[in-house]
């Protein structure tokens, strides 16, 4: 399968590097410095999962209808989505099949208006990865499980063929009938987990030793969920419960990238998470104070880094 891998840091790099050690035609579209290490000394990707190992796939920082692919992974943080959907127009092709794999919810929509719905997979993984260095990506905590499928539920060839490639790659996959309600665990999930991190600055389960504190993770979930039930999203009952189990649970390095890119003094997806939700309850009627507050909290450096950049 020829497959274009649209952001190349700790997810798309991870399964880019996961494919192309499979035998699959990759290329990484990455820039500057990541671009180089690659070109010159091949992606290496450290994994507990699997092992570490190093490949050489293609590497380029704008493809062009040469790099014309039969699955385009999107990998991006959100607020490059609209980049990044005029970078890769070229090789997004007839037969083109494109599929997201980000945080948040509203990437699908933004996909399905630039190229058609017929051309738009939806997925949600767990993965704990991150670009360690030019060059180098880890994948450092539990399984790199993906969720995927057709938001209509349906089965079709192209997912099929989708997934067969990534199992071949030995990357666990689950084709579902209801990837929606997927993506918004995870949202549930990640508001949370993400949410609570960078306003504590401080990690799981450290912060449940502060019952104020395990107290707000709850509720920011329990909005999430609210949410999702008033857009007619089936989420479980028990889905927070479930989720705060994981949250006690976790090993010895938790991952949030949108910790890592505050620490870093970049810009945050605050937007297509906590942020999605608080936009989402205005729009139902729904009350989301806990996410109201994480996103007014995390729009500062947020935009202060946006800032920079425009300076």
């Amino acid at each position: 399968m020829k497959i274009l891998v649209m952001g190349a840091g700790g997810v798309g790099g991870y399964y880019a590097g996961a494919l192309s050690r499979a035998g699959h035609d990759v290329t990484i579209v990455a820039r500057g410095e990541h671009l180089a290490a690659i070109a010159r000394d091949g992606l290496r990707v450290e994994s507990v999962s699997f092992g570490d190992f190093t490949v050489h796939p293609a590497v380029t920082d704008r493809p062009d209808e040469s790099h014309a692919a039969d699955l385009v992974l999107f990998c991006v943080k959100g607020y490059d989505n609209p980049a990044a959907i005029e970078l890769i127009r070229p090789a997004v092709g007839p037969g083109a099949s494109v599929l997201t794999l980000q945080n948040g919810i509203g990437a699908g929509d933004q996909l399905e208006a630039a190229f058609g719905p017929g051309k738009v997979l939806l997925g949600a993984t767990y993965i704990d990865g991150d670009k360690k260095a030019p060059g180098i990506v880890a994948e450092t905590g539990k399984s790199p499980l993906i969720v995927f499928g057709e938001r209509d539920g349906s089965v079709t060839e192209r997912a099929e063929r989708v997934r067969a490639a990534f199992d071949g790659a030995g990357v666990p996959i689950e084709l579902s009938r209801n990837v929606t309600r997927a993506l918004w665990e995870k949202l549930v999930y990640i508001c949370g987990w993400s949410g609570m991190i960078c306003v504590t600055r401080a990690f799981f389960p450290e912060i449940f030793e502060t019952p104020e504190a395990e107290t707000m993770t709850r509720m920011a979930m329990e909005e999430a969920r609210a949410v999702g039930q008033a857009k007619g999203i089936d989420l479980e009952d028990d889905v927070v419960e479930a989720t705060l189990d994981e949250f006690r649970n976790v090993g010895e390095n938790p991952v949030s990238s949108m910790f890592t890119d505050l620490r870093k003094g970049g810009r945050l997806e605050i937007e297509v998470l906590n942020g999605a939700v608080s936009r989402m309850g205005w729009e139902t009627g729904v009350a989301t104070p806990v996410n109201d507050f994480i996103t007014a909290c995390l729009l500062v450096p947020h935009n202060r880094a946006l800032a920079e950049m425009q300076r």
